[in-house]
C-alpha cells in the first residue's frame, strides 16, 4: 500500500467503507483536476486485478502498484479535507462497485474441502459476473437455484447431516425440491431461509443494507440477525408475500404483492415502482458492472417508476433516468456520475 492520505481515502471508496464527509472528501479530489482523474481510475484498475485475482503475475501488479504509489506520493498539489457541513450526507453509500466482467457471464467456480469428525466437506463456489445471463445450478438433492448477475453461491457437492444449506451473496431464485426429512436452509447476510418445498425469490447481497425475500409457493420461515448474529425475529411467509429486511435497524416489514415483477429479472426486465434514486442505482449498478456516484441528497432521494433492461447500454440507462435533464452525466471506466445541474 502507498500509505497516503489519497490512497488510504480511495481504497476505503472502493471497498465501500467510507464515511459520509469521506465520500465528500473524494468527490473534491477527484473533480480537483484531470490528473487526480487518472490517478483514481489507475487504482481502481490495479485495485480490481488484486481483488479479483484477474493475473496470475503478481510481481507485475505490484510493479504497477508501486509506480502509481510513487505518483501519488508526489503529487501535492491538491489536498484532501473534509467536507465540513451541518448535515450530515446519510445516502451516501451510494458509490456501488460490481467488480468483474462488464461483458459476458464469467463463473468462478472452485471446491473447498472442510475437514469435520466425519468426513470431509467439498464445497462448491460459483459467481456470476455483472451483465451475466441467469445461471441455472443443479443441486445434489434436485432443487435449482437460478443466480442473477453480480451473485455467488456456495452449496455442498453432496448435501449430508440433518439439513441442506447453502450460502448467498446477491439475488437468486429457488426451487426447493421436497424432502420433510432435511429443512433447506438459505443464508444470507443477517437472514436465514428455512424451507421444506417451495419457490422462492431472494436479493440479498452482503453489500445491501436490506435484503427483499418473495415467497412464490409453498411456505417458509425467515429468521434474522444483527450484525453479531444474535437472533432478533422468525417470521412465517406465505405466498405472494414479500418481507423487507432493514439490516441496519434491525427491522422487517412484509407485504402482499404480485411477484411477477420481483422475478422479471430472469427474462431480463427490471422494474420499480415509486422508488428511491439510490435503490434504483444501487440495483442497476450490480446488475451492470456500472458504479453510480450521485453527490446530490435530495436527488438520491428521488422517486422514480419505470423498467430497464439487461441488454440496455449505459448511454440508454443514462437517458432513461435523465429523462427530465435534470442531471449532468460524466461516464468513464465503468463509473459513471450524475450531478445535479
Amino acid at each position: 500500500m502507498c500509505n497516503t492520505e489519497i490512497d488510504d481515502l480511495i481504497i476505503r471508496v472502493l471497498d465501500r467503507r467510507q464515511t459520509d464527509e469521506e465520500l465528500q472528501s473524494f468527490l473534491l479530489w477527484y473533480q480537483a483536476s484531470e490528473e487526480n482523474k487518472q490517478l483514481f481510475f489507475q487504482l481502481k484498475d490495479i485495485y480490481e486485478r488484486r481483488k479479483g485475482g484477474l493475473y496470475p503475475d503478481e510481481q507485475a501488479i505490484s510493479a504497477s502498484w508501486n509506480r502509481l504509489c510513487d505518483k501519488m506520493k508526489k503529487q501535492q498539489a491538491t489536498t484532501i479535507q473534509p467536507r465540513l457541513s451541518k448535515k450530515p450526507d446519510r445516502y451516501a453509500r451510494t458509490v456501488i462497485w460490481a467488480i468483474g466482467a462488464a461483458v459476458a457471464l464469467v463463473l468462478i467456480v472452485s471446491g473447498i474441502l472442510f475437514m469435520t469428525e466425519r468426513e470431509e466437506v467439498r464445497w462448491i463456489e460459483v459467481e456470476t459476473a455483472p451483465r451475466s445471463e441467469p445461471y441455472s445450478v443443479l443441486l445434489s438433492d434436485g432443487s435449482t437455484v437460478l443466480l442473477n448477475a453480480s451473485s455467488k453461491l456456495k452449496y455442498p457437492e453432496k448435501f449430508e447431516g440433518k439439513s441442506r444449506e447453502v450460502y448467498l451473496d446477491g439475488e437468486a431464485f429457488f426451487t426447493v425440491a421436497g424432502d420433510k426429512r432435511l429443512a433447506f436452509i438459505v443464508h444470507t447476510d443477517q437472514q436465514d431461509i428455512r424451507v421444506l418445498g417451495t419457490q422462492f425469490n431472494v436479493q440479498g447481497y452482503s453489500s445491501d443494507p436490506y435484503t427483499v425475500t418473495t415467497l412464490i409457493s409453498g411456505k417458509v420461515k425467515l429468521l434474522t440477525y444483527n450484525s453479531s448474529h444474535h437472533l432478533k425475529k422468525e417470521i412465517v411467509m406465505l405466498p405472494n408475500q414479500q418481507l423487507f429486511f432493514d439490516k441496519q435497524r434491525n427491522d422487517a416489514s412484509i407485504f402482499r404483492i404480485d411477484p411477477s415483477e420481483t422475478v422479471a429479472w430472469m427474462n431480463g426486465v427490471y422494474s420499480f415502482r415509486d422508488a428511491p434514486l439510490e435503490e434504483i442505482t444501487r440495483r442497476l449498478g450490480k446488475v451492470f458492472g456500472i458504479a453510480f456516484i450521485v453527490p446530490d441528497e435530495s436527488a438520491r432521494e428521488e422517486k422514480y417508476t419505470g423498467k430497464f433492461f439487461s441488454n440496455q447500454s449505459p448511454e440508454e440507462i443514462v437517458g432513461v433516468l435523465n429523462f427530465k435533464g435534470q442531471f449532468r452525466s460524466e461516464f468513464r471506466n465503468d463509473t459513471l456520475f450524475l450531478l445535479k445541474r
